[in-house]
C-alpha cells in the first residue's frame, strides 16, 4: 500500500512542478492543460536528465534526478509563475469557468476552476487505484514481451550514462526507442521501489494517465464548443456538469471498452450461431473454442483472440496480424513502447488543439501587431519580432498564440513533444506530426481568410522548424540507433475484410457515421453537392493504389537486386514477374473492395466537412483526428513498413492502436454533439444503437478481466517476479543477492533463453548485462545478427557461452571470460539442464573464480575485483 501511495504522490508532485508551464503554454484550452500536467512534467524532467546524462554531465543517480526536478520546478514556478499572460489575452471560452485576466496566476486559476481540477484528479486517482487492484491479481512478469521490458527497465537502472546498457548483449547499448524506460527508471530511482513492483505500478499509471488525458481532450473540445455553437445550429448546454459527464465517454472509449470480438466470444460460448457462420467470421481460433452453454468463455486466454481479429489468408501461409487496442494492452500488462507513449500522444493532441484554437492571435504577416478578436493590440513580443532577423520574425509569425520568437523557449515545447514521440514509439510521429501540422495550417488559413503567399511561407517555415528541431533535440539518440525498418513495400495477396474491420471499429464507425450525416444535414449538403465536393478526394482515394503499384514497379524495374526477392514473394516464380506482382497486389482489392469503398466514402466526407466547418474549432479538430485515424487504416491496405517479419503485422498493429486512440476522442465528442443535435425518433434510435454497441463493447472487459485474473483467487501482490520465488527459489535468491551485491553494470554469464521464455531470467530481473539474451529480438532491434553471430569475423556468442559452461580447459575459460569482461557466472537449474553440466564442469569455475553465493540449486561465482 505504501508503494502505491508513494508512486501516486510522486506523480502529483511532478505535475504540480510544471503547472505554470502548462498554464501559460495551453492558454487556448479551457482547462489550461491541467489534464496533461503529469505527462508534461515527466517529459520536462526526463528530457534534460536524459540529455545531460547522455552527454556525460550527469550520472544516472537519484541525486541527479532530484537536482533536475528541483531546477525544472524552480524555473516553472519562479519565472513562469510570476509572468502574467501577454496583453490580457482572453481564453477562447470567456466565462467564469475559464476566465484569464491579466492578473491571473496558476494558483488563482486553480481556485476559480476547482470543479475541473477535482474531477480530473478524481478520474486519475480512481483509474490508478482500480488498475492497481487489477494488476495485483495478474502481476507476473512472464510470457509475451514482459521479460524484455523488465530487462530494459533494469538496464536503465544499471547504467551510469545513456544510452543504457543492453542487458541481453553485453558491451553494447540498447538499440531501441528506450525513452519510456528512461522515464520509468527515473521514477523508480526517485521512489526507491523495486523495479519488479514499479513495472506493475507503471501499467496502472499509464491506464490512469490515458483516462485522464482522454477526459481532458474531450472536456476541452466540449467546452470549446460553447463558442462554436454560436455559429452552429446546435446549442451547447450551459451546465459545466453536463460537459464533465459527457467528457467521461472519452476514457471509457479509450481504456475501458474492448472491441466487439468479446460479444462474439459470448455468443459462441453459449452455442449460438452455425458452424458456417463462425467459419465466415474467421476470427482465429474462435470456431474451435469450447462451447460452455453459458455466455462466459472459459478457455485459457480466450481474450487474446480479440487482438487477432484480422485474419490474412495467403495460400501456404498463416501470417499473424495484430490489432491491439488499449484495454487489451492493459489487460495483457506489457510495458511496451506503444503503451508507454499513450499519455504523450494525448499530450501531443492537446498541443494540436491548442494550436487550432489560436488562430485569432496569429501574428499578422503584414504587421508587427497582434490581431485579437478583430482589433489590433500591442504585444510585448512586437518589438522583439520587429527587431529580429527575418528568419526569426517569420518563425515567430508561424507560432500562433504563443507570441514566440525563434529564441523563445516556449516554442521548443512543440518539437520537444513531437520529437519525444519518435523516441518513445517511433510509429507515433507520423499521425501526430500530421495532426500538428494540419492544425497549424487550418489556424493559419482561418487567420488569413484563405491561402496567400505569407500563409504558405509561414506553413513551410513551421514544418521545417518543427521537423529539424524534433530531430536536433534528440540527436544523441539518433547517433547510435539501429532499426530493422527496411523501407515501404506494397501489401500483396491480402485485404482486410469489412466485417472483421467492423468487429474492431464498429462502435466508432457508428458514432462517426451518424455524426457526419448530421453535419451534412446542418450544412444542407445534398447528394449532388457532396459528389461535387467529394469528387477530388474520391479520385485521390481511387488513384492511390494505382500510384503505389506504378511506383513500386518502377523501383523494381530500376533495381535488379530487388527482383530476386520479389520473385520469392510470389508462389509461382516462373511467369512474368511484373504481371504476377501486379496481380498479387490488385486482385485482392478488386475481389474484396468493400472496406476500401467504406473508407473512401468516410475519408472524402470528412475532408469535405473539414472545409465546411472551418469556423468551429472543436468540430474541425474532431473531423481532423477522425480523418487521420481512418487514413492510417486505409493506408495499410496498400503499403506497410518492411521489417524482419516480412508482413504487414507490425504496421497494422501500431497504426490500428493509434486509430483507436483517435477515434476514442472523436467518438466521445460525437456522443456529446449528437445527444444535443438530434431530437424525436432520430434521437431515440441513436441512443438505442449507441446503447447496444456500447453494451456489446463492455462485454470484453467484463468477462476478460476476471479470466485474466484467474477469478481473483490468488493472493494479491504487485511484485512481478514473486512467482519466481515459488517456482525456483534458488533463482530468486540469486537475483536478490546480485541486486544487493553486484557492482552497477557488471557483466554476468547465464544460459541464453529462447524467445518469450524463462531463459535470461537473471539479466531480466537485475538488468546486469549478459553475453546473449533473446537472440531473435536482438536481431529485430539491430536489423540483423552480425553483432552476435558473424562467421566471417568468427563471432558466435551462443557458442562462446556454451564453451564457457562445458569446457574443462581453464585457459580457454579465462580467455572467454576476459573477452566479455564477465564478473559473475551463474550456474542454476537452467544452465545445468541446457548444457547437461556434470559436477566436474560446474566445479571447474572454482579453480579460476571465487564462489560468492550458493543455494540448494544454484551458485554464483565471481572474479577477483
Amino acid at each position: 500500500m505504501l508503494d502505491v501511495l508513494t508512486w501516486w504522490l510522486l506523480l502529483e508532485l511532478i505535475g504540480i512542478a510544471v503547472l505554470p508551464v502548462a498554464f501559460r503554454f495551453f492558454r487556448n484550452l479551457p482547462d489550461r492543460g491541467y489534464a496533461f500536467i503529469k505527462p508534461l512534467g515527466l517529459l520536462l524532467i526526463a528530457y534534460p536528465f536524459w540529455l545531460l546524462t547522455s552527454l556525460g554531465f550527469l550520472t544516472n543517480t537519484r541525486g541527479a534526478i532530484v537536482a533536475v526536478g528541483i531546477a525544472v520546478a524552480a524555473v516553472s514556478w519562479w519565472f513562469l509563475g510570476r509572468q502574467s499572460p501577454v496583453a490580457s489575452q482572453q481564453s477562447p471560452v470567456n466565462n467564469d469557468a475559464t476566465r484569464n485576466t491579466q492578473h491571473d496566476s496558476p494558483l488563482t486559476w486553480l481556485k476559480q476552476n476547482l470543479s475541473i481540477v477535482l474531477t480530473t484528479e478524481l478520474i486519475f486517482t480512481v483509474a490508478y487505484v482500480a488498475w492497481v487492484i487489477v494488476r495485483a491479481y495478474m502481476p507476473d512478469i512472464l510470457g509475451t514481451e514482459k521479460p524484455m521490458e523488465l530487462a530494459f527497465l533494469n538496464g536503465v537502472l544499471q547504467s551510469d550514462h545513456f544510452p543504457p546498457l543492453d542487458p541481453w548483449l553485453s558491451g553494447y547499448a540498447i538499440s531501441y526507442y528506450y525513452f519510456g524506460y528512461v522515464i520509468i527508471g527515473m521514477l523508480t530511482l526517485l521512489s526507491g521501489i523495486a523495479s519488479s513492483v514499479t513495472f506493475n505500478l507503471t501499467i496502472a499509471m499509464l491506464f490512469a494517465l490515458g483516462a485522464t488525458g482522454a477526459f481532458g481532450l474531450a472536456y476541452n473540445l466540449i467546452r470549446q464548443s460553447t463558442v462554436d455553437s454560436q455559429q452552429s445550429t446546435v446549442q451547447s448546454p450551459t451546465s459545466n456538469l453536463q460537459h464533465l459527464i459527457f467528457s467521461l465517454f472519452a476514457p471509457i472509449f479509450l481504456v475501458l471498452i474492448g472491441n466487439l470480438e468479446g460479444f462474439f466470444e459470448a455468443l459462441h460460448a453459449k452455442g449460438i450461431g452455425s458452424p458456417e457462420f463462425w467459419q465466415w467470421l474467421d476470427v482465429k481460433g474462435l470456431a474451435d473454442a469450447p462451447v460452455t452453454n453459458s455466455f462466459v468463455p472459459d478457455d485459457n486466454w480466450w481474450w487474446w483472440r480479440a487482438s487477432r481479429v484480422i485474419h490474412d489468408v495467403i495460400p501456404g501461409q498463416n501470417p499473424e496480424v495484430i490489432d491491439e487496442f488499449p484495454q487489451f494492452s492493459f489487460l495483457l500488462g506489457d510495458m511496451h513502447p506503444h503503451v508507454l507513449a499513450l499519455p504523450f500522444v494525448l499530450l501531443a493532441l492537446a498541443v494540436a488543439l491548442n494550436l487550432l484554437n489560436s488562430e485569432s492571435r496569429i501574428q499578422n504577416p503584414e504587421s508587427t501587431q497582434n490581431v485579437t478578436a478583430g482589433k489590433m493590440m500591442e504585444s510585448p513580443i512586437t518589438t522583439e519580432i520587429a527587431s529580429s532577423p527575418t528568419a526569426s520574425r517569420l518563425l515567430a509569425m508561424t507560432i500562433p498564440n504563443l507570441e514566440l520568437g525563434i529564441w523563445n523557449l516556449r516554442f521548443l515545447l512543440l518539437p520537444l513533444i513531437l520529437g519525444g514521440l519518435f523516441f518513445l514509439n517511433s510509429w507515433d510521429i507520423l499521425p501526430y506530426g500530421f495532426i500538428l501540422i494540419a492544425a497549424f495550417a487550418i489556424a493559419r488559413y482561418r487567420a488569413s481568410n484563405g491561402w496567400n503567399p505569407p500563409a504558405t511561407r509561414d506553413l513551410a517555415i513551421f514544418i521545417i522548424a518543427l521537423g529539424v528541431l524534433s530531430v536536433v533535440l534528440y540527436l544523441p539518440f539518433y547517433v547510435g540507433f539501429q532499426s530493422q525498418a527496411g523501407g515501404i513495400l506494397p501489401t500483396l495477396f491480402v485485404k482486410t475484410r469489412l466485417h472483421q474491420y467492423l468487429i474492431i471499429f464498429g462502435l466508432f464507425l457508428f458514432i462517426l457515421g451518424v455524426f457526419l450525416v448530421r453535419l451534412g444535414i446542418e450544412q444542407k449538403l445534398s447528394l449532388r453537392e457532396w459528389f461535387n465536393r467529394a469528387g477530388p478526394f474520391l479520385t485521390a482515394a481511387i488513384s492511390f493504389p494505382f500510384l503505389v503499384a506504378i511506383l513500386a514497379l518502377a523501383i523494381l524495374a530500376l533495381t535488379p537486386a530487388l527482383q530476386d526477392q520479389a520473385r520469392a514473394a510470389v508462389a509461382d516464380g516462373s511467369g512474368n514477374l511484373f504481371a504476377m506482382l501486379l496481380g498479387a497486389y490488385l486482385a485482392p482489392w478488386l475481389t474484396n473492395p468493400w472496406l476500401f469503398v467504406v473508407l473512401a466514402i468516410f475519408l472524402a466526407t470528412l475532408a469535405v466537412l473539414i472545409q465546411l466547418r472551418f469556423s468551429e474549432s472543436s468540430t474541425t479538430f474532431v473531423l481532423l483526428i477522425a480523418f487521420t485515424g481512418l487514413l492510417l487504416t486505409f493506408g495499410v491496405e496498400f503499403v506497410y513498413l518492411r521489417d524482419q517479419f516480412g508482413t504487414r503485422m507490425n504496421t497494422v498493429f501500431k497504426f490500428y492502436f493509434q486509430t483507436w486512440t483517435l477515434l476514442s476522442i472523436a467518438g466521445a465528442y460525437g456522443v456529446f454533439y449528437l445527444s444535443h443535435a438530434l431530437s424525436g425518433i432520430a434521437r431515440a434510435a441513436w441512443f438505442v444503437g449507441l446503447a447496444i454497441l456500447l453494451g456489446a463493447s463492455m462485454i470484453y472487459p467484463t468477462l476478460a478481466i476476471p479470466n485474466r485474473a484467474n477469478g481473483f483467487q490468488s493472493p494479491p501482490t504487485l511484485d512481478g517476479i514473486a512467482w519466481i520465488r515459488n517456482v525456483n527459489p534458488s533463482d530468486y535468491a540469486v537475483i536478490q543477492w546480485l541486486n544487493a551485491n553486484a557492482p552497477r553494470g557488471s557483466t554476468i554469464l547465464e544460459a541464453p533463453g529462447g524467445e518469450y521464455s524463462y531463459g535470461n531470467r537473471i539479466s531480466m530481473a537485475t538488468g546486469l548485462p549478459t553475453v546473449l539474451g533473446w537472440a531473435g529480438h536482438e536481431s529485430q532491434w539491430r536489423g540483423g545478427d552480425k553483432l552476435f553471430k558473424d562467421e566471417t569475423k568468427g563471432i558466435d556468442r551462443r557458442v562462446d557461452v556454451q564453451r564457457m559452461y562445458q569446457t574443462l580447459d581453464s585457459k580457454e575459460l579465462l580467455t572467454l571470460l576476459d573477452k566479455y569482461d564477465i564478473k559473475f557466472v551463474v550456474v542454476g537449474r537452467e544452465e545445468k539442464n541446457q548444457y547437461a553440466l556434470s559436477r566436474t564442469q560446474i566445479d571447474k569455475f572454482g579453480k579460476v573464480m571465487a564462489l560468492a553465493f550458493e543455494t540448494d540449486d544454484a551458485r554464483v561465482y565471481t572474479r577477483a575485483q
